[in-house]
């Protein structure tokens, strides 16, 4: 297995041979493994005609936090929204083009319509203000979050070009991410990419005892 190591301040370095999955090791600034980031890869022939993912994505209100904080999904999709909490929540997202409103009773579970526009989501809750959480609608089945050793393996359709995208609402960078044009032609290709700075520091995700609400509320 071939690495190729690159930072944001040079180009990637094209491999050698045919690939069918490329794996990103991503870094923080200090060279330590950075988990739950999105990453994305989008063929420079473009997605038309490749597989759509399919997967649902759910996205849990538990101990009044959106868990996990950070999601992403190919557009065409649903939200499912599951309430683990014993309380009621007020989901909402009123920016952009993807925008929903409902309230959500404790334990019980709602999908938005279908996402078809690309771009972040920002959502909120209107009773616990405090809650915040963030999804990334792209245009490509090729996409996931970093795991604890800060790897994502790709399995891509073919080798070829594409663009690496590294996505954070966190990160300290135009639009939150990073772009990256990689060639793909060794087998089990791995790019390691290390951030130039610290990610900005997470919202805190605490707030005042709640009110008592009214059942039909």
């Amino acid at each position: 297995m071939k690495y190729i190591v690159f930072t944001l301040s040079l180009p990637l370095v094209a491999a050698q041979a045919n690939a069918t999955e490329l794996t990103i090791n991503l870094q923080n600034v200090d060279g330590e493994p950075l988990e739950n980031v999105v990453i994305y890869a989008t063929p420079a022939t473009g997605t038309e005609g490749l597989p759509a993912n399919t997967q649902q994505l759910t996205i849990n209100q538990e101990g009044k936090k959106f868990a996990p904080y950070v999601t992403v999904m190919q557009k065409g999709q649903t939200i499912e929204f599951n309430n683990k909490d014993d309380i009621t929540h007020h989901i909402y997202s009123v920016s952009g083009n993807n925008r929903f409103e409902f309230k959500l009773k404790a334990n019980s579970t709602k999908s938005t319509q279908v996402i078809n526009s690309t771009e972040e989501i920002a959502m909120g809750c209107n009773i616990h203000d405090w809650m915040s959480g963030y999804t990334l609608v792209v245009d490509t089945p090729y996409y996931g979050k970093t795991n604890d050793d800060g790897v994502l393996t790709l399995p891509v359709q073919s080798v070829g070009d594409y663009k690496i995208t590294v996505w954070h609402p966190q990160l300290d960078q135009p639009n939150n991410r990073i772009e990256k044009n990689y060639s793909l032609t060794t087998e089990q290709s791995v790019v390691k990419i290390k951030l130039p700075n610290a990610l900005l520091p997470l919202p805190e995700q605490l707030g005042e005892d709640d009110f008592d609400f009214l059942e039909d509320y």
